[in-house]
């Protein structure tokens, strides 16, 4: 992955100056401004799909991260205030999404799932993934060699260390955005038919208080 999320980060560069035609487009709009008014979304509409078959864990899961709403707003103002413009967030963008054929530039698909938000959002499934695939720590040398290669393309923007706390933070926030198209991709299904994802947009959302960033929950 480390040669592949410059290409995408690239892609996200050119795509910063088309974010009102993005929003025309139909993508939600998960911006860093946006996502304290998500959150509250995601709390009451997780809450309406678990219906009867939430547990007293789940409620008090809910519990705790509307409680956190005020960290989510101080996270959020922090990213707003950042150099880094809001682009295209694919929101699923892992290995099995990306189509390699050297020299040739990778291709990514499977866009069902972008929205627009705070580019560095993206490497929550990126660098989650590839953390959980392999059980690395988020300080794992492989994981970092990934993560560093997706900053390389942002460094006008800021000091590095400073690009490494906004892409951290934009992971963290980033949950929210992720708990509700998971939850979308099984709403429609109901709680009954959800398999075994019945409880993933709670896991997703209460993975916002997790230690780590880039727990995928």
């Amino acid at each position: 992955m480390a040669e592949v999320v410059p290409h995408y980060a690239e892609l996200q560069r050119i795509l910063a100056g088309h974010v009102g035609d993005l929003l025309a487009a139909g993508l939600a709009d998960m911006r860093p401004a946006a996502l304290p008014g998500r959150l509250d979304d995601a709390v009451e509409a997780i809450g309406r799909f678990l219906g009867r078959h939430a547990t007293d864990d789940d409620h008090a899961a809910l519990r705790r991260v509307a409680a956190a709403r005020p960290a989510v707003v101080d996270w959020c103002e922090r990213l707003t205030a950042g150099t880094v413009p809001a682009s295209l967030d694919h929101n699923d963008l892992h290995a099995w999404n990306v189509l390699t054929a050297p020299p040739a530039r990778p291709r990514f698909y499977d866009w069902g799932d972008a929205v627009v938000a705070h580019p560095f959002a993206s490497m929550l499934v990126t660098l989650g993934v590839f953390r959980s695939e392999f059980q690395l720590a988020d300080d794992d040398p492989r994981v970092l060699r990934v993560r560093d290669a997706y900053l390389e393309v942002f460094t006008d923007l800021g000091p590095r260390a400073e690009l490494v706390t906004e892409l951290e933070l934009a992971c963290r926030v980033g949950k929210i955005a992720r708990s509700l198209v998971w939850l979308r991709a099984v709403r429609s299904e109901g709680f009954a038919n959800a398999g075994a994802f019945q409880r993933a947009p709670l896991q997703t959302l209460a993975a916002l208080l997790a230690e780590s960033p880039l727990d995928l929950g």
